[in-house]
């Protein structure tokens, strides 16, 4: 056998297994002076939640450069889940995504459809950035992030949190 050819297929076999690039991934942030809010109050013990709101989208990069011309988005959300404050489960819900393009015009809608099961954590916010998007850019594509609140476990155990503020990323892969 040839060398050359037992190194290419080598590489296409490496190559053919690799995780494909993020299509886009983009800070996430709730806007200044709006909070997500949390109906009712969640607290230590799971209940069923409804989570209404909005995040921006901004420094959008797309490494595989499927989706550069989209730069930025704002996202208005409506979640339901059983939510604690270290964990959330039979997480359901949408969220409409308006893109903006380089020179801040917008560029389309999608939309994502959430249903993330079950997610034990420190930071059960994190559901509420995962689903797929099933209509419009990006059609297809797994969204999938990370919300850090700015208050912390403790706060949410002692008070309870009926308002969340918080950054992050979100990937669209």
């Amino acid at each position: 056998m040839d060398l050359g050819w037992i190194i290419a297929m080598a590489v296409a076999t490496r190559t053919t297994y690799a995780a494909p690039p993020a299509a886009l991934t983009c800070a996430v942030a709730t806007p200044p002076g709006r909070s997500l809010s949390f109906t009712p109050t969640v607290g230590l013990t799971p209940r069923r939640v409804t989570v209404r709101g909005n995040l921006q989208l901004t420094g959008c990069v797309s490494p595989d450069g499927s989706a550069s011309a989209l730069r930025s988005g704002w996202v208005s959300l409506r979640v339901t889940a059983d939510t604690s404050c270290t964990s959330a489960a039979r997480v359901r819900g949408r969220a409409s995504v308006i893109w903006f393009g380089w020179d801040g015009r917008p560029l389309g809608t999608s939309t994502i459809s959430g249903g993330a099961g079950s997610l034990a954590t420190h930071r059960p916010a994190d559901s509420l950035l995962t689903g797929t998007v099933t209509y419009g850019p990006l059609k297809g594509r797994r969204a999938s992030g990370g919300l850090t609140p700015d208050a912390g476990l403790v706060s949410c155990a002692t008070e309870g949190l009926s308002r969340l503020t918080g950054t992050g990323t979100m990937t669209f892969g």
